[in-house]
């Protein structure tokens, strides 16, 4: 990804809208008994998009924001979507090229990666969180979560930051053009 003044000043509108949609609507609606939790996918999305350094900055940042919005431990996010986003840029870099149904998939483990460490941060923290065994369907439910949001906000994102993503797939469909008399 190609980082000019414009492309960041679009990622810093992606940043902010998604924390506040993520604290604002998909924290208060519940659906089958647990809410929506979508910061650990455009976590995941920077990274596979832009590279570790991206992926690390941008999960930093979501994490702060979402730690500075919500009444809770500040830091814990921060170190666990920088993680996530550094995870997924390194696959990246690695020359893989992550696919949609790729991307969904790396978007539900980092959904789940990311509740069983912020449940582990709870605990060692001790913070006063009930533990029981209806933990693990709410797990299991935001990791179908962030599996399903990965399409939009996959979409959302590269739709947004077209212009910076260096695209190997369309230099790969580009033919030469053939020399004329030879």
């Amino acid at each position: 990804m190609i980082v000019t003044n414009k492309v960041a000043l679009r990622i810093a509108l992606l940043v902010l809208l998604l924390t506040l949609l993520q604290t604002a609507f998909f924290s208060q609606i519940e659906l089958l008994g647990t809410s929506v939790w979508i910061l650990p996918a455009v976590a995941v999305i920077f990274g596979l998009l832009g590279g570790s350094m991206v992926g690390a900055t941008i999960g930093f940042s979501l994490g702060f924001l979402a730690d500075a919005l919500v009444d809770g431990p500040l830091g814990t996010s921060c170190l666990i979507f920088m993680g996530v986003g550094y995870l997924a840029g390194i696959y990246r870099e690695r020359g893989d090229d992550a696919t949609r149904g790729l991307t969904a998939v790396f978007c539900g483990l980092a959904t789940l990666a990311s509740n069983l460490a912020m449940g582990l941060f709870a605990l060692v923290l001790g913070l006063d969180a009930p533990l029981s065994p209806a933990l693990l369907a709410d797990v299991g439910i935001r990791t179908i979560y962030g599996f399903l949001m990965a399409f939009p906000l996959y979409w959302l994102i590269r739709r947004v930051l077209r212009p910076a993503i260096i695209d190997d797939r369309t230099a790969r469909r580009r033919r030469r053009p053939k020399a004329i008399g030879v």
